[in-house]
C-alpha cells in the first residue's frame, strides 16, 4: 500500500508540473500589443522635437507585438487619447499644487492620423506617426499628450506595468536648451559681494531656434509665481574661430514686455559652443553651451511693498551627448 500511495502522489506531482508547463508554455508565446514608452523618475515618457518656425514636428511611437515567436500575422493596433489617466497621476503626484499640474495638450496641436498603426506579419515593431504643431505652446507649463491602445478582439493588450498606455512628455529643443550646471552662477544681494546664492542646475527651454527661457535669479522651477522671473535668453549670430568653436553675444529681457522684475544687463553677456570628440568612444561627440551672465532683478514676492534687488554674475554649463552613429537627431543625443 505505501508503495502504491508513493507511485500515486509521484504521479500527482508529475501532472501537476506538466500542467504548470503548459500554462508557462501558453503565457510565453501569446502575442500581446504593447507602446513602447517606458517611465522616466517622474512617471511620464520624455519626447524631444526640434523647434521648428511653422512650429510642425513629428514623433514616431514605436508600437510593439511581444512574445518569444516572430509576429506571425497582420493587426491592426488602435490608438487613441485617453482623457482619464492624467487626471488621477496629478492629483496623486502633486495633491493640490494644480499649477504644478501636467497639463494635457489640446487637440488643436496634435493629430493621430487615422488612429490605426499597421503592424504585418513578420514585423514585431511599427511607429505610430503622431504629428504636432506646437505654435504658440507656452512651456512654463509641462505638456503630456495621453495616450492608450483601445480595446479590441483582434489583439491583446499588455497591459504589465501600463504598457498599454503612454503619457508622453513633450520637450521642445532647439541648439541651446537643456540642463545647465550653474554652480558658477552667483546671486547676490545688491551691493554685496559675499555670501552670493547658488542654485545647482537650470532648465532652459524653448522659446524660438534662436531663444531659449528660464528663471532669473534663485527662482525655483516649482515656485507658484515663477512665471512672473521668466527670463529670455537670445543668441546673437555666433562667430567660429580656428578650431571651429563659437562664440557670439547674448540678449537678456523678461518675457512679461513690463518687466515687473526689472530685469536688465549690468554687462557683457556672451556664450560659447564648443564640440569635443570623445577620447575612448570615437563616436560620441560632446557639445558644450557655456553662458557667461550679468543682470540684476527684484524679488517682488517676498515684499511686494520692497523690492529686494538681486545682482547675478557668472556662468553656466549645458553638455549633450551626441552618438553621430545615430541619423535621428532626438534618439542621437543622450537625453
Amino acid at each position: 500500500m505505501k508503495t502504491l500511495a508513493k507511485a500515486i502522489c509521484a504521479l500527482t506531482i508529475i501532472a501537476s508540473l506538466t500542467a504548470c508547463n503548459d500554462e508557462w508554455k501558453d503565457e510565453l508565446y501569446e502575442q500581446m500589443v504593447s507602446l513602447k514608452s517606458p517611465d522616466n523618475s517622474e512617471g511620464v515618457y520624455d519626447i524631444y522635437l526640434r523647434y521648428s518656425d511653422s512650429g510642425e514636428a513629428t514623433y514616431r511611437l514605436p508600437v510593439i507585438i511581444s512574445g518569444t515567436r516572430d509576429n506571425d500575422r497582420d493587426y491592426d493596433v488602435r490608438i487613441s487619447v485617453d482623457n482619464d489617466t492624467l487626471t488621477l497621476f496629478n492629483r496623486e503626484k502633486y495633491l493640490d499644487r494644480t499649477d504644478l499640474y501636467y497639463r494635457q495638450l489640446e487637440a488643436d496641436h496634435y493629430s493621430l492620423g487615422n488612429g490605426h498603426c499597421h503592424i504585418p506579419a513578420g514585423s514585431n515593431t511599427e511607429p505610430f506617426v503622431i504629428t504636432f504643431n506646437l505654435s504658440g505652446i507656452d512651456f512654463v507649463d509641462k505638456w503630456i499628450l495621453p495616450l492608450k491602445i483601445v480595446s479590441d478582439p483582434a489583439y491583446v493588450i499588455n497591459t504589465y506595468k501600463g504598457r498599454g498606455k503612454a503619457l508622453l512628455n513633450i520637450n521642445l529643443f532647439n541648439d541651446f536648451s537643456g540642463t545647465y550646471s550653474s554652480t558658477a552662477m552667483n546671486i547676490y544681494f545688491q551691493g554685496e559681494n559675499t555670501s552670493p546664492s547658488v542654485v545647482d542646475k537650470r532648465t532652459a527651454r524653448v522659446v524660438d531656434a534662436n531663444t531659449i527661457f528660464m528663471y532669473a535669479g534663485v527662482t525655483w522651477e516649482e515656485d507658484i509665481d515663477r512665471r512672473d522671473y521668466k527670463m529670455l535668453i537670445h543668441f546673437g549670430e555666433g562667430t567660429p574661430d580656428e578650431e571651429g568653436n563659437i562664440t557670439g553675444a547674448l540678449t537678456l529681457e523678461a518675457a512679461d514686455p513690463a518687466n515687473p522684475i526689472a530685469l536688465r544687463a549690468t554687462g557683457e553677456c556672451t556664450y560659447e559652443i564648443r564640440r569635443v570628440a570623445d577620447p575612448q568612444k570615437p563616436y560620441l561627440m560632446h557639445y558644450y553651451v557655456v553662458l557667461h551672465l550679468n543682470y540684476t532683478y527684484q524679488d517682488i514676492t517676498t515684499n511686494p511693498d520692497s523690492p529686494i534687488t538681486y545682482r547675478a554674475t557668472g556662468s553656466m554649463t549645458m553638455e549633450r551627448q551626441i552618438n553621430t552613429l545615430i541619423p535621428d537627431e532626438d534618439q542621437a543625443v543622450q537625453w
